[in-house]
């Protein structure tokens, strides 16, 4: 399997109705991020933004030379395989997969198998791919 130079996988659910804490029960996990709609929270340069809606990450992290597959089934392993939890999830709340890809060359390619799009489709999660080449300056 091809390796892009630098890649990450970030699971976003988004909703008004969002409860960090309840989400954090419901899929066993703690979260990177949480946010509800209304709270305050600080901006890179510490302006405070109310927040517009409610935010829960979880993230692997940057991960360098590895397969975009086994970081994406890395989050995956976080989550709950029951999908009626995950219909209860979808009925209030919107979600997606972001990944984050660092090229190191112009023509790299990474290949994700059906078997990991089957288990984000099942848990109603899109899969979203932002890719910067090497040269955009260092990752944070």
């Amino acid at each position: 399997m091809t390796n892009v130079d630098q890649c990450k996988a970030s699971l976003w659910l988004m909703g008004d109705a969002l409860d960090p804490d309840k989400l954090a029960q419901s899929l066993d996990c703690t979260p990177a991020y949480g946010i509800r709609k209304g709270d305050i929270y600080l901006s890179e340069n510490g302006e405070e933004i109310v927040a517009s809606t409610g935010r829960f990450q979880i993230t692997t992290g940057w991960r360098t030379g590895e397969p975009l597959d086994r970081v994406l089934q890395e989050l995956l392993d976080q989550l709950p395989d029951d999908l009626a939890s995950w219909a209860e999830i979808n009925s209030t709340l919107s979600g997606k997969v972001l990944c984050g890809l660092i090229l190191d060359s112009v023509n790299e390619e990474a290949e994700v198998p059906a078997s990991v799009l089957l288990s984000l489709g099942q848990r109603g999660l899109s899969l979203h791919l932002d890719i910067y080449d090497s040269g955009d300056g260092p990752v944070t």
